[in-house]
């Protein structure tokens, strides 16, 4: 009787895996899109991954984010201009799905060339950061978004002059 509650518990625990499979592979799927739409600079798509009511926060910086018109904005300034020849890798992932909310985690590095802001050219050198993200997510209207992402910098090296 013992060996067939074990059993019985093993599959109750990979029916409940495989149940969160098509949850994890969209939510895995929104830090993937996040850093290709920022690289390539598609600020629609870039737009489509954060909940209407995101937080965005950067503590080191002393950012915070709220809401995503005010999100669009600080993207315009900080994301898409700064940076000319984008290359963003995020690894690690790591996601915890618990009904219609979950929580996740990555590693991320990330080089670009700088735009000089008085020539307004590329610098001919990268500036790198890497670090970690930890994430919030929620079902909304039926998708998974970005409730609330968190960038911790592990380091962060400007661009040779």
């Amino acid at each position: 009787m013992k060996s067939l509650e074990g059993d019985v518990k093993g599959l109750e625990v990979k029916l409940d895996a495989l149940m969160k499979l098509p949850d994890r592979v969209e939510i895995e799927n929104l830090p993937k899109t996040m850093a290709w739409a920022m690289d390539s600079g598609d600020r629609e798509l870039w737009l489509s991954v954060w909940s209407d009511d995101i937080d965005y926060v950067v503590p080191q910086y002393g950012i915070e984010i709220h809401g995503k018109e005010a999100l669009k904005e600080f993207a315009e300034m900080a994301v898409f201009t700064l940076e000319e020849r984008k290359f963003t890798a995020i690894t690690n992932i790591m996601v915890d799905v618990q009904g219609d909310s979950a929580t996740g985690k990555d590693y991320f590095m990330h080089y670009g060339f700088p735009i000089d802001p008085e020539t307004g050219k590329a610098s001919e050198a990268r500036a790198l950061a890497e670090g970690q993200h930890f994430y919030e997510f929620g079902k909304r209207d039926g998708f998974w978004k970005i409730t609330k992402f968190e960038v911790f910098l592990t380091r962060r090296q400007e661009a040779a002059q």
